[in-house]
This record gives C-alpha cells, structure tokens and sequence, in this order.
C-alpha cells in the first residue's frame, strides 16, 4: 500500500514536469533561442500521458487496489490511440503526397485507390482495437468511476486544446 506523502511527491513531480512541458512547448521562439532546447512532440505526449495517470487516480477516484491494473490498461489505451494516429497520418501525408504530385496518373491513381482503401481499413481495425482497450480499461472500473474516467478524458483533452491555442498566439505575437 502506497502512503499518501509517496503519492503526493509523486503527483508534484509529474506536475511540475507537465509546467516544464507547458512552457518549453508554449514558449516564445526567442525564448528557446536562448539556450533551453524546445521538446519534442514524442516529450511532451509521455509528459501529458505522465499527468493523465496521476491526475487519473483523483479524478476517478481509484482505489490503491486498482490502481497497479488500472496503470496498465490506461497506457495500453493511449499506446493503442498514438499507435493507430500516427499510422493514419503517415497514410494522410502519403495521400497528400500522391495528389500534390504531376505525371503518371493512371500509376498514381492505382496507389492513391491502395491508400485510401488502406486508411478505411485501419479506421476500422483502430476503432476496434480502441474498444477493446477501453472495455479492458473500464473492466477495473466500477459504474461511477467509468462515467468519471469520460469526463476526465474530455477535460484533459480541453487542457491540451487550450494549450495549442495558447502556443499558436505566442508563436504568432511579434517578437
């Protein structure tokens, strides 16, 4: 059983890694030209990822005993969500690429049917493998705690929109 100072240093350093993430992502240009190295996208998903865990267990009220299979799951939904997104992008730029190009229609045409065939089959087995993912999640949730788990998703995916916003007016603004 965890004791409530371990869970709370815990929970204090996942958020102030999440404000270094915040700032660093959001920062002015100029500001980032001054030395700090701006993070990575990669960075600040495990970042976010890192506050959704800790935030999680508040929100939705787990028990210690939940938690551990709660971790597993949680992370096995948000692999299964990047996972299956950067697979779809990968084949959006592909599209892109083949319809910005000249020449070689009939060729183009012929991959441009393969592809897009390909990213109707991965919409498909995405969201299948996403409802397994939250049926296994929400397994070790009970009724009221599920309901909070929706909830709490769509908050932090307000947080995250906000915070693109955000990023976007500062790069914006001149320096």
């Amino acid at each position: 059983m965890r004791t409530t100072r371990n869970m709370t240093v815990r929970r204090w350093a996942v958020l102030a890694a999440f404000a270094v993430a915040a700032g660093a992502w959001t920062a002015p240009a100029a500001a980032q030209d001054e030395g700090a190295a701006p993070l990575s996208p990669t960075e600040v998903q495990r970042l976010l990822d890192a506050y959704v865990l800790v935030q999680a267990q508040d929100a939705v009220e787990l028990t210690d005993a939940q938690y551990p299979q709660f971790v597993t799951k949680l992370r096995a939904l948000q692999d299964a969500r990047r996972r299956n997104e950067r697979a779809r992008m990968q084949l959006i730029n592909e599209l892109n690429r083949l319809t910005s190009g000249r020449g070689g229609a009939e060729r183009r045409d012929e991959v441009i049917r393969e592809r897009l065939t390909a990213l109707d089959d991965l919409e498909v087995s995405a969201a299948a493998e996403l409802r397994q993912a939250r049926r296994e999640l929400a397994d070790t949730l009970d009724l009221r705690q599920q309901a909070r788990l929706r909830v709490f998703e769509e908050r932090v995916e307000q947080q995250k929109l906000q915070l693109l916003v955000q990023a976007r007016r500062r790069q914006a603004r001149p320096q």
